[in-house]
């Protein structure tokens, strides 16, 4: 009696196989292992195309969401700069007594917030027409805010406190001037180029009116300024 074999045939690709083995072999080569019975059983063509489309959108997806966050980080940083005409930005500066403030708590008052560094020599004579004219600041309801630069821009000094003490004896007396140290992040913010000399008159709405550094040879336009708020 002749036997007849039994061929094995894929469903998949339609082909003939006369052996369990050759068929597991073409299975395995042609259709990556996966069953050849199963309706869910791609080519590995189609396979490869889908994985293809799948790691592009994933890739666009990516480059879309990095240039977002790249476009925000610059349009932050651009308005976080302070500039004239712009709401002052809020930073934070360490107290003579050690107790942390801020710009925006200050907001509703006239401020001048000046920058200095305790070894500059402009500063010294600043802080010298600050006292001659503390009358005038007094009455224009203008609040002093006289801050180190951070870390003294590298530079050794005396404390701001026994600086302001020697140059603005008056002022200082009378605690008319608030004194504090920059922190890494104001000095960022209002003095990025390093300036050892530098302030801002602030209106109470929080705007940047004037910027301008060196008030012994500055005073006249920054009183000017402050007569008209």
């Amino acid at each position: 009696m002749e036997f007849i074999k039994k061929q094995i045939k894929c469903k998949t690709c339609s082909k003939e196989f006369e052996t369990q083995e050759a068929f597991s072999r073409h299975n395995k080569d042609v259709h990556d292992g996966s069953s050849a019975g199963s309706a869910s059983h791609l080519p590995l063509s189609k396979k490869r195309i889908y994985l293809i489309l799948a790691v592009v959108i994933i890739a666009a997806v990516t480059i879309l969401l990095l240039v977002q966050n790249i476009n925000g980080s610059k349009s932050n940083k651009a308005t976080s700069l302070a500039t004239q005409g712009n709401v002052a930005p809020n930073s934070t500066f360490t107290l003579s007594n050690g107790s942390v403030a801020s710009v925006s708590q200050y907001r509703g008052k006239t401020v001048l917030l000046w920058f200095v560094s305790t070894w500059c020599s402009s500063c010294a004579q600043g802080n010298g027409a600050i006292d001659q004219n503390i009358n005038f600041f007094k009455s224009k309801n203008v609040t002093l805010i006289e801050v180190e630069t951070y870390r003294n821009l590298g530079y050794s000094g005396p404390s701001i406190s026994s600086f302001v003490s020697t140059y603005a004896p008056l002022a200082y007396a009378n605690s008319s001037i608030i004194i504090g140290e920059s922190s890494y992040g104001m000095m960022t913010t209002y003095d990025s180029g390093g300036y050892p000399d530098i302030y801002y008159l602030i209106a109470r709405n929080g705007t940047i009116v004037y910027i301008s550094g060196s008030p012994a040879a500055t005073m006249g336009s920054l009183k000017a300024e402050i007569n008209a708020l």
